[in-house]
């Protein structure tokens, strides 16, 4: 097989296979407890938990009680990553920060300095997507006002007949 198929068909594997865990992740999380369900997730050993709650949150934006179990479950198996989860999270669904930051704070259960942390890397995160969310508005915004710039003018085309000529005739020495 040449080398460019190979890459690919292993590309090909790998996405298949991300697909599946987190579409299992997702069935999971609605059979098992949250825990269980990304522990199971995460043994594959192939990714981070933040990237399984990148993809997975995508997933469950519209599912906000899965997205919640997702990240309860998540800061749950890995609390010192929680921040981490935190920011991921919101980065990928801004719109669901509220059910993002009580699951994590939930997951927490009163630890002071994660309480803390997660407070910060929920601010921090959603003020990171409010400012791409401004400059991609800003962005559409110049593109609609855009003003064309003007045409340059257009020389006007050269006489037919030229005009008489100025010179006096060419006298010959001879």
């Amino acid at each position: 097989m040449k080398p460019r198929l190979i890459l690919a068909a292993t590309a090909l594997v790998m996405a298949t296979l991300a697909g599946t865990a987190r579409a299992d992740l997702v069935q999971d999380l609605a059979t098992m407890p949250a825990e269980q369900a990304v522990t199971r997730a995460m043994q594959g050993g192939t990714q981070s938990i933040e990237a399984v709650v990148s993809a997975t949150a995508i997933n469950l934006q519209s599912q906000p009680e899965l997205l919640y179990s997702l990240i309860f479950g998540a800061v749950k198996v890995s609390q010192e990553q929680a921040p981490q989860i935190v920011s991921v999270a919101i980065a990928q669904v801004p719109g669901q920060r509220e059910i993002i930051v009580s699951a994590a704070l939930a997951a927490a259960q009163g630890d002071a300095e994660m309480l803390a942390a997660i407070n910060l890397a929920a601010t921090d995160a959603g003020l990171l997507a409010q400012t791409e969310t401004t400059e991609e508005a800003e962005i559409v915004e110049a593109e609609q006002t855009e003003v064309p710039a003007p045409a340059a003018p257009i020389p006007p085309p050269p006489a037919a007949n030229p005009g008489p000529d100025d010179r006096p005739p060419a006298i010959s020495p001879n």
